[in-house]
């Protein structure tokens, strides 16, 4: 999902801040590096969005991704974390529902979590919203052009 859903969804949770950003937190890596390298490789952004065929990025983007939304790395840094004396995980279960929301919206081969990264590759295949934005978007494109 986009990440003002993950933070409204979050938002239930807790407003904290430090819960706010871990309910954004899986996206980050994504945001910050996906935006560089089509800039780097200099990828025509608006013929890419008429005709909705985004570049997949390279092995090391998607592994951070995967890496990201795992639920291996959620528990290892929940284990390792030490919270305050009141022992608030919020954080973790913002993270966690991060996770669970983008299981069914995400399509397989567009990214989708990959949940027991780094020992599995298995993802389930849901329906991408960013592909049916795309298109959408695309279409509009066309019918303006």
């Amino acid at each position: 999902m986009d990440p003002f859903s993950h933070i409204a969804l979050t938002s239930l949770i807790s407003r904290q801040p430090k819960v706010l950003l871990s309910g954004f937190l899986p996206d980050i890596p994504w945001y910050l590096l996906y935006p560089l390298w089509l800039w780097r490789r200099r990828v025509n952004i608006r013929s890419v969005l008429r005709e909705g065929a985004w570049p997949l990025p390279p092995p090391w983007i998607r592994q951070c991704h995967y890496a990201a939304h795992s639920l291996v790395a959620l528990l290892l840094v929940a284990t390792l974390y030490k919270p305050g004396a009141k022992g608030d995980r919020r954080w973790a279960i913002a993270w966690l529902l991060h996770l669970l929301v983008d299981i069914p919206t995400h399509a397989r081969e567009r990214m989708a979590p990959r949940l027991f990264w780094p020992f599995s590759d298995w993802a389930f295949d849901g329906l991408s919203w960013a592909d049916g934005l795309a298109g959408w978007l695309s279409a509009r494109w066309r019918k303006g052009s």
